[in-house]
């Protein structure tokens, strides 16, 4: 039991601390790829901003007047925004926003389709050289634009996305979920460096008209669907630092927890369909993807076998497993005591041992989820 025990535990180390140490070591010394710069043989192209919204009345007025002060110029850049199924005034807010612009333009219907289904509308009736995809509900940065546009003259690159940044919220909750998203942007930018990431941030990314591919209606991510499209086609999709999309971090973690199940099954989704993505010969991030992205949905499995054989280590007499038992019961009662608000568990140490939990937790239930359930999962 010993050795099952240590290699499940290794196997979470490896996804959470070495492999982000041994991927910043490789990519030492490698610069951030930087963007062709424009001339008059290399001018700015056209962009058609697409967002797709689904009950976003409430959001869009902030959106929108983010997008007044892009610092990109004005004659270039087109707005489509799909109204997908809302029924709380959404397209009526449209329609008296964009009722006299001829740069703006709106498409509703009433029966939900989906993200994947309302960008494949926006982008239907685009006609931007560049697509640039947003999500409804953040504010970005004026710079977004001039920020990624450009790196789409290089023909080798297929994306570039910006970074999602979350306030830290008025818990420790959402302060930890903040320091992840940072945690993770890390090593994003590492990946970058050595040749190229494996998803976008969904908030915020652009791609040449031209190389869009239209996602099956019911694919859940897009922000991975799109780019490895990309990737299969041996294109690069670079995360660029410094192009903002603005969001809260969520106090609400059973909502936090909803949204990470159906992004979680939404990866398995999509590695069951691209199992080219396995391959090392085929995929050129193939130990990059293993790491990062399917190593993250097995590390609650390999958490379950830490557990169980030290349990069972415990039971046969193993002193140093009885010893990985204790610790591992104190950890998760503890846990257990913080999400019950118990006096003397709102704390840092322990909102990270919450929010770690409820990650490799939403994880597993996606991967149920996905494998086990014939319930719809919605974009939503």
């Amino acid at each position: 039991m010993v050795w099952l025990f240590a290699v499940s535990v290794g196997f979470v180390l490896y996804t959470y601390a070495l492999y982000p140490l041994i991927l910043a070591i490789l990519a030492k010394g490698h610069e951030l790829p930087k963007p062709l710069p424009t001339t008059e043989d290399n001018p700015l192209p056209t962009v058609s901003i697409v967002i797709a919204a689904h009950n976003e009345k409430a959001s869009l007025p902030v959106k929108l007047a983010s997008l007044e002060h892009l610092d990109y110029p004005e004659e270039l850049i087109e707005l489509i925004i799909v109204s997908d199924g809302s029924t709380d005034g959404t397209e009526e807010f449209l329609t008296e926003q964009f009722s006299n612009s001829e740069k703006k333009s709106f498409i509703h219907y009433a029966e939900s389709k989906g993200k994947c289904g309302a960008l494949n509308e926006g982008v239907a009736q685009a006609t931007g050289d560049v697509i640039l995809f947003m999500d409804a509900r953040q504010a970005v940065s004026p710079n977004v634009a001039k920020a990624l546009v450009p790196y789409l003259a290089d023909k080798s690159i297929g994306a570039a996305t910006g970074e999602l940044v979350l306030s830290e919220g008025n818990s420790l909750e959402a302060g930890n979920f903040g320091l992840y998203w940072r945690y993770e942007k890390w090593i994003r930018e590492n990946e970058t460096r050595l040749f190229s990431i494996a998803g976008v941030t969904g908030a915020l990314y652009a791609i040449r008209r031209e190389d869009f591919i239209p996602n099956i209606v019911g694919t859940l991510l897009d922000d991975f669907e799109t780019p490895i499209s990309l990737l299969k086609q041996g294109k690069k999709t670079l995360f660029v630092p410094g192009a903002y999309a603005f969001d809260e971090s969520n106090d609400d973690l059973a909502l936090e927890f909803r949204r990470k199940v159906r992004n979680l099954a939404g990866n398995w989704q999509s590695y069951a369909k691209n199992s080219w993505l396995y391959s090392p010969s085929k995929n050129p991030i193939w130990w990059q993807f293993c790491s990062h992205k399917l190593a993250r949905l097995l590390v609650p499995f390999a958490m379950i076998v830490s557990f169980v054989s030290a349990l069972i280590g415990a039971l046969m007499g193993n002193g140093f497993l009885q010893l990985a038992l204790f610790a591992q019961v104190v950890i998760y009662v503890l846990t257990a005591a913080s999400y019950a608000n118990l006096p003397g568990t709102n704390n840092k140490v322990l909102n990270f041992f919450k929010v770690f939990v409820q990650l490799n937790a939403a994880a597993f239930v996606g991967t149920v989820r996905f494998f086990g359930s014939k319930r719809q999962i919605s974009w939503r």
